[in-house]
């Protein structure tokens, strides 16, 4: 829901503004700010290298471009984003023009963290989650966007005593996922279903990339203690939902975009 606030797609990013203006108070899983960091973030640090290597604003296209799928569209438009405005940039020579987009791309790092964290009324941390707490750092331009994977030497988190609270609901979600079509089960379910049943009879398998594998269940279950979750990510949360008791409501993005 973030990143389509900050969509280039008018009538996206206008939707996913109203979602949040019409839906106070808001709250975040602070488990959310890592999937942020680990994409948008991320994906505009590696188009500031493109932009910082190439040699011409066609060529910082094509890099961007290359990167393939989700990535280079996002990495496209924030380019186009930077250049908003500047209407006689085709007469300034490249280094300037790379000049300026190097400044944007900064300046949108570094707020982008926070940003996230102020556009809701509540941060959600049930499990005090530790990277979570870890912002983008920035050295002159090079910028250490990365996630260690979670170990006894640099976590402390609760999700272990978190997990453990919902014993019931995760045997009501493996009951479902069973009787699931199997043509409705995506990678994310399969994961989610293995860790449920691991969960279940020994703890929840914390180390490793764990919880990034399986955000879905995470932010699913946190949201038990508000209202509703709403999200984009329905392939997901249309079978979660029930058996984990939220309510879920799906944004529709390929409905509301630009044809």
């Amino acid at each position: 829901m973030h990143i389509h606030r900050l969509s280039p797609d008018p009538r996206v990013s206008k939707a996913a503004k109203a979602e949040f203006e019409n839906s106070l108070p808001t709250a975040m899983s602070a488990f959310s700010l890592v999937e942020l960091k680990g994409n948008y973030i991320s994906y505009l640090v590696l188009l500031r290298r493109k932009v910082a290597a190439s040699n011409s604003f066609n060529e910082a296209y094509a890099r961007a471009q290359n990167s393939g799928e989700r990535r280079a569209l996002l990495m496209i438009s924030q380019l186009v984003k930077c250049l908003d405005g500047f209407i006689n940039f085709q007469t300034m020579p490249w280094n300037e023009i790379r000049n300026i987009l190097l400044t944007h791309l900064d300046a949108q790092i570094a707020a982008s963290w926070e940003e996230f964290q102020r556009s809701v009324s509540y941060l959600a941390d049930d499990f005090h989650c530790n990277r979570a707490t870890e912002a983008p750092q920035n050295n002159m331009g090079n910028w250490n966007v990365s996630i260690p994977k979670c170990s006894k030497n640099n976590t402390k988190c609760k999700i272990i005593q978190f997990m453990r609270q919902f014993n019931e609901e995760l045997k009501l979600l493996i009951d479902t996922f069973n009787a699931l079509n199997p043509n409705f089960k995506t990678k994310e379910l399969d994961k989610i279903q293995k860790i449920a049943n691991q969960t279940i009879f020994d703890q929840f398998p914390w180390e490793g990339n764990t919880c990034r594998n399986v955000a879905d269940l995470l932010i699913g279950l946190q949201s038990k203690s508000g209202l509703e979750l709403v999200s984009s990510n329905y392939k997901e949360h249309l079978h979660m939902h029930k058996p984990l008791g939220y309510k879920f409501r799906e944004f529709p993005i390929a409905q509301i975009r630009s044809k």
